[in-house]
């Protein structure tokens, strides 16, 4: 059912793609026109040649040995995701969804909660205290995988105990209006269970653990879809008109939450300034994630550093939670232990 559903999904967005008959039409498309050309345009690059070349080049795109420090820098990375959202959690659960907070308290949650409900048959019976310390725990466990020794970052039982902490948190504030970034850091903790080693190591760079470059593959995978996601939904129908006239920036920059110094000076710059910016964000977000499903490495860290900019240029302007982090985190599997040596010091030369 859900095949067919994406399916008729991507029919019907294809059948909204314009097609001139010649070429004089094509000189004839209008700005929206073009916009809704580009995802397609891109998958076709990627067919094409993308897809050739990965099989002319798994020999070489395969080799786990290069990967050790950006799985170093994923599980440090996701920890810190995992930091954000506990400390978050710790400090506002009580008031937003508590007993007597500003929402109802739920009669069930619409999913399973499986740290609760162990907190529940351990005898704690206050609802509220079963959140606020599930959020301790997580706070104190994502530190661990943030900041913590190899025989914690690199073993796979600690991200699996924070997904299934986080998970159950999510499940449990499920009344309230959902956001897509606290599911792509499920998604994202999810992944990191089956990067880790099964088996505590003493050095964060164990020989006898390579990582497991599928798992590489599935974070870029799932870059690829939050950012083109991100991308197409700034481009639907339902979408403000203002992203195809590239005037989006002007009403962004005093309209976000909690908007910061640099946003007040991006306001006030010219209209082609703030125009520059959403076609860079659109490109960012729409045509740069077909680069980073490539087999080139120089495609993958010009992608890697075309996010990072967008995503750092979006955090020093205003504040949206974690979702730049949860687009920023995942960007590190674009890069190599090649890349990524100047950041590790002597630990890289080891």
């Amino acid at each position: 059912a859900d095949l067919r559903e994406l399916l008729r999904l991507a029919a019907d967005a294809l059948a909204t793609v314009p097609a001139p008959p010649d070429l004089a039409g094509w000189s004839e498309l209008t700005r929206e026109e073009l916009f809704r050309l580009a995802p397609v345009c891109g998958s076709l690059v990627l067919l094409l040649f993308g897809l050739p070349a990965c099989v002319l080049c798994e020999p070489r795109i395969g080799r786990t040995g290069e990967y050790w420090l950006t799985r170093v820098a994923l599980l440090r990375g996701i920890g810190l995701l995992y930091v954000f959202a506990f400390a978050s959690s710790a400090m506002q659960g009580r008031a937003l969804f508590g007993a007597r907070g500003l929402f109802a308290p739920a009669t069930g949650s619409s999913g399973p909660t499986p740290a609760l409900d162990l907190l529940a048959a351990a005898g704690v019976g206050s609802a509220d205290a079963r959140v606020e310390l599930a959020s301790l725990c997580g706070l104190l466990l994502s530190l661990l995988l943030a900041f913590g020794g190899p025989r914690f970052a690199l073993w796979a039982p600690l991200p699996a105990s924070l997904w299934l902490l986080h998970l159950s948190l999510v499940n449990n504030a499920s009344r309230l209006p959902a956001h897509s970034w606290e599911w792509a850091a499920l998604e994202l903790g999810f992944l990191a269970i089956f990067l880790a080693p099964e088996w505590p190591p003493s050095t964060l760079y164990p020989r006898l653990l390579p990582p497991p470059f599928a798992v590489l593959l599935l974070f870029r995978w799932h870059l690829f879809r939050l950012l083109l996601g991100a991308g197409l939904s700034r481009l639907a129908d339902h979408s403000p008109s203002c992203w195809r006239r590239l005037d989006c920036a002007a009403a962004h920059h005093e309209t976000q939450p909690m908007p910061t110094p640099l946003a007040w000076l991006l306001h006030g710059m010219p209209a082609r300034w703030r125009a520059a910016e959403a076609a860079v964000s659109l490109a960012a977000l729409i045509l740069a994630p077909f680069a980073a499903l490539l087999p080139s490495r120089a495609a993958r860290l010009a992608t890697f550093w075309i996010e990072a900019g967008v995503q750092v240029g979006s955090m020093a302007s205003g504040n949206v939670g974690f979702a730049n982090w949860a687009a920023l985190v995942p960007a590190l599997a674009l890069l190599d232990d090649a890349a990524l040596a100047p950041f590790f010091g002597a630990a890289a030369a080891d």
